[in-house]
């Protein structure tokens, strides 16, 4: 006979496997810590790939400018306040990427912890059933 109960809790464990199992398996291999300097790494990359493409992109934009100011361009402090943009830019983008990633490590756990609730209202209709 089947037990209308375990089947809810089955079908609701089923569910979260396909549907938020695996955005929230990070949340289970990794540590807080781990899981979002993971991220910080890789927003790193991407976010010094995307300010060099800026740059680049602006650059042969105003390409016409620059080579009629070629010899009064202080090359120094065009690279001073490169460095200060760059680092402006990804201080904003490292704190962004840090909230996003927290607030999402946060929602994953939390989903987890309902996710083996289930797993253990599952569990202990097993062992009721078992002991009948």
């Amino acid at each position: 006979m089947l037990n209308q109960e375990r089947v809810c809790e089955m079908t609701k464990l089923a569910i979260f496997d396909r549907k938020e199992g695996r955005e929230c398996k990070p949340m289970i291999q990794y540590f807080r810590t781990d899981y979002i300097g993971k991220e910080l790494l890789k927003s790193f990359i991407s976010g010094t790939i995307a300010f060099a493409l800026i740059i680049g992109i602006t650059g042969l934009y105003f390409m016409e400018d620059l080579l009629e100011q070629i010899n009064s361009i202080d090359i120094r402090q065009m690279a001073i306040r490169l460095c200060i943009c760059y680092g402006v830019c990804m201080a904003v983008y490292f704190a962004v990427t840090y909230i996003v990633y927290y607030i999402r490590y946060t929602k994953g756990r939390h989903k987890i912890k309902k996710y083996y609730l289930h797993l253990k209202k599952v569990n202990k209709i097993y062992h009721e059933e078992e002991e009948i």
